[in-house]
């Protein structure tokens, strides 16, 4: 009976979306905005022989992907828009080997949205539906299905509060409603007034209701948050002040009647963090609110992509949860759908922390679960209590793209949510858990001198969470410096204290900088600049600073040069002590406009002691890259690194040709040669050549053949790849 309904519902969309088409083409129809739309066509086969200690093995894959997509924009009155947009995707896989299989992955996501927008109000209402089978050996699959209906009024009266309400309703289930039968009721209501040029005030409550029929849990969640910000130039423009108040009240009650299923409470962070290290044990996260900000579209600055050059450091992304608190699994999105082979080559390690420096490996997920609708890995770890935790992850290795369609070079992470999984038996029939959050902020600059320019920086920072008491502040005082002596000579200085405190530790910390600044040439710059800090946190006392040199000059025209020099020095709480002397040279050579020549060469040498100490470590890395373009329908470039670490020197060179025998680039001929380092000490190669055929404006073809080799310790492959893509819009 559900089957027949949908199949029903989705008829009727079918055929009012096959109206609004034939409507277009008529004579006597309104004017449109018209109907665009594309088609792809993509097809791939590749050969992979593999060989380690467990024997050889040998893969033939063929793989063909049909989009077809048509979009309606439709302009029914002057504010009142109408758009139709329909998607179909196949994707039909044949693999042999050990034994032979075939799959099958079909997509069919139709949308509907009416909106009206005015300068004093806006509504909209919306519904679309994502569905998607799988099947594979000839098995009727699984169909799972995503419905969506939505619903918005904005109000924005001048000079009185503006209002902006959002409802919507959502349906996750499979279709014959065995696996999961989820049902989401949801609406949110933001308020935003400035009622003073310098003062905003925002109030947003929402209510999530989510139904899951199947295990028979009912999960209610009301959020209340609450801002108020003022920022201000005070005291003829000498003083600058921000300050914010902000409240979070969470409500969550579970009511269960089965056994079955899981419940998921989230545990919101003070603070995202993040970096790019080789050093995962011992790596000074920094932050990142962009990482919790509740926005899983916009990109936080951490790819984790296909790789450019030799930039192969572990990406690491984490939170801060400002207390101990219990989590056991880890929501990482990205901003883009990806191909179950991409999503599941990643290995995520998991680490824990107390001081955001020293870090201890809990556990390693491989592969972890990417949602088939919304784009994250859930990442499912044992129980552990925890302040800081991350997810550290490689970029995408060559390797795991060959045979899949598309460009996977900007993969990029923009949120990590954290949760507290329980089973229902863990929980009673009705449970309700609430928390309650106040944070305070200021921030005060005082202008105390012109000349030298002398500032006072005053901020603060208060935390508590409430029923459980968690509180953590943080108090800074500084004094920040500039002054230019003389037409060559400038400095800038910098000294501030910290008094941090939590629930469980207090400490302080000693941040100072100096820096100086001599240009006697337009051509010739120098920076000497002096950094550190001292940080004690209950009566543990660790330190860390560095001076460091740089040079930069144009020895001739379209001749420039870049020296540094630098030495650190990091003393940890134990006792251990770090030394490091890094050399950085660095040279961009024009002799013609059409001959680029660009050397680099950086060396790093660490030396530890202390109770425990560790052998001094070296690691140096040379680059030469040329690009030549002799005409303009030609271009050509040559690049080579030379690696080397404590026990091993990897050379890696890459070539690339690009030619265009007419002029407007109707056919583009590409041949390149690309070797890559891996993170198991191996190298990987890939050869061959790709031709690239704009028919019209509106239509191409691409067509490559690969050759992918790679070698390590534990196995080598060996992989030859066909593809060809067909892309036409309409």
């Amino acid at each position: 009976m559900q089957n027949a309904r949908l199949r029903n519902r989705l008829r009727k969309f079918i055929l009012f979306f096959i109206i609004l088409f034939i409507s277009e083409l008529l004579p006597h129809a309104a004017v449109a905005d018209g109907i665009k739309g594309y088609l792809e066509l993509n097809y791939s086969h590749f050969d992979s022989t593999s060989s380690s200690s467990g024997g050889t093995s040998q893969t033939r894959t063929s793989s063909f992907n049909q989009l077809y997509n048509i979009n309606l924009m439709r302009s029914i009155y002057p504010n009142l828009t109408l758009k139709a947009d329909a998607i179909f995707e196949k994707t039909k896989t044949k693999l042999s080997g050990d034994s032979d299989t075939e799959s099958a992955t079909t997509r069919i996501r139709p949308l509907i949205e009416l909106n009206l927008r005015t300068p004093l109000f806006n509504a909209g209402v919306g519904y679309s539906r994502n569905q998607k089978k799988e099947s594979s050996g000839g098995s009727p699959g699984v169909t799972n299905v995503l419905e969506d209906y939505n619903a918005s009024f904005g109000w924005r009266p001048e000079d009185f509060p503006s209002i902006e309400i959002r409802m919507g309703k959502a349906n996750l289930f499979d279709s014959k409603r065995l696996i999961q039968d989820i049902q989401t009721d949801s609406v949110m209501l933001n308020i935003r007034y400035e009622p003073l040029k310098d003062l905003e005030i925002r109030y947003q409550p929402s209510y999530r209701n989510t139904k899951d029929k199947l295990n028979e849990i009912d999960k209610k969640t009301m959020d209340h948050t609450g801002r108020v910000t003022y920022s201000a130039l005070l005291f003829n423009k000498r003083v600058s002040l921000l300050t914010s108040y902000n409240i979070a009240h969470n409500e969550t009650t579970i009511t269960t009647a089965g056994s079955a299923g899981e419940v998921s409470f989230q545990v919101f962070p003070v603070a995202g963090l993040s970096a790019v290290d080789d050093n995962p044990v011992q790596d000074l996260l920094v932050p990142n609110s962009a990482l919790i900000d509740g926005d899983l579209t916009s990109v936080a600055g951490l790819n984790i992509g296909l790789p450019a050059g030799v930039d192969i450091s572990p990406r690491n992304a984490g939170v801060d949860l400002s207390n101990p608190t219990e989590v056991n699994t880890l929501y990482i999105f990205v901003q883009r759908e990806l191909p179950g082979q991409i999503a599941g080559s990643f290995s995520w390690n998991i680490y824990t922390s107390s001081d955001n420096q020293n870090w201890n490996l809990l556990t390693t997920v491989f592969p972890a679960s990417f949602g088939p609708f919304q784009n994250r890995f859930e990442i499912k770890l044992p129980n552990v209590t925890t302040r800081y935790i991350k997810a550290v992850t490689s970029p995408l290795k060559l390797a795991n793209t060959i045979g899949v369609t598309g460009d996977f070079s900007d993969i990029f992470i923009t949120e990590v949510q954290a949760f507290i999984r329980k089973t229902t038996s863990d929980v009673r029939n009705e449970e309700t858990v609430s928390t309650t959050t106040y944070i305070y902020n200021v921030d005060i600059r005082t202008r105390i001198l012109d000349a030298p320019s002398l500032f006072h920086e005053l901020a603060y920072f208060l935390s508590t969470t409430d029923p459980s008491s968690l509180k953590r502040s943080t108090l800074s005082n500084g004094l920040s410096l500039s002054h230019r002596f003389s037409s060559i000579f400038s400095g800038n200085a910098r000294v501030a204290r910290e008094d941090i405190s939590d629930t469980e530790s207090k400490g302080h910390n000693y941040i100072y900088s100096a820096s100086v600044n001599a240009v006697p040439l337009k051509t010739l710059s120098h920076t000497l600049t002096y950094s550190g800090q001292s940080e004690t946190i209950d009566g543990e006392t660790s330190k860390r600073s560095s001076v460091f040199l740089n040079n930069i000059a144009e020895l001739y025209k379209g001749i420039n040069i870049n020296v540094a020099d630098g030495i650190s020095f990091q003393t940890s709480g134990d006792g251990e002590k770090q030394e490091s002397n890094t050399i950085l040279v660095g040279s961009s050579i024009i002799p013609h406009p059409k001959l680029n020549l660009n050397l680099n060469y950086s060396m790093t040498k660490s030396k530890f002691t202390g109770s425990s100490p560790k052998p001094t470590t070296s690691t140096g890395k040379k680059d030469l890259s040329v690009a030549y373009k002799p005409f303009e329908t030609l271009f050509l470039s040559f690049s080579v690194s030379k690696i080397s670490g404590a026990d091993k020197t990897s050379t890696i060179q890459n070539y690339a040709m690009t030619w265009s025998p007419f002029r407007e680039g109707t056919l583009q001929f590409n041949l390149a040669f690309n070797e890559a380092l891996t993170s198991d000490e191996g190298k990987s190669r890939i050869i061959g050549p790709s031709l690239r055929w704009n028919i019209s404006r509106n239509m191409y073809l691409d067509m490559a053949y690969q050759i992918f080799k790679s070698d390590s310790e534990s196995q080598t492959s060996d992989t030859k790849t066909s593809s060809a893509s067909f892309r036409m819009v309409f």
